[in-house]
């Protein structure tokens, strides 16, 4: 398991607005850009918090896989760092 490349992918979601935008346009290669395993990959994919805190990540950092989704990609809560 790499729960520190998944943590950081997270990381790097809730801080680097760019890095916010490209995984926008191809979340397939953001992923690709880390050492994952497939585990990790799905609960990605799935956007689902409570498996990315299963595997290891930080309750508040798994919140920010939702950023990617339209239904909450509004919230005032993505703009706190």
């Amino acid at each position: 398991m790499s729960c520190y490349h998944l943590s950081r992918l997270l990381f790097d979601l809730k801080m680097n607005e760019s890095f916010y935008q490209r995984a926008l346009a191809d979340f397939e290669g953001v992923i690709g850009e880390y050492e994952l395993t497939d585990e990790e990959k799905e609960a990605l994919r799935a956007g689902d918090p409570r498996k990315l805190r299963q595997l290891g990540v930080h309750g508040m950092l798994c919140l920010y896989i939702k950023r990617l989704n339209p239904e909450f990609r509004d919230n005032i809560y993505w703009a706190q760092k």
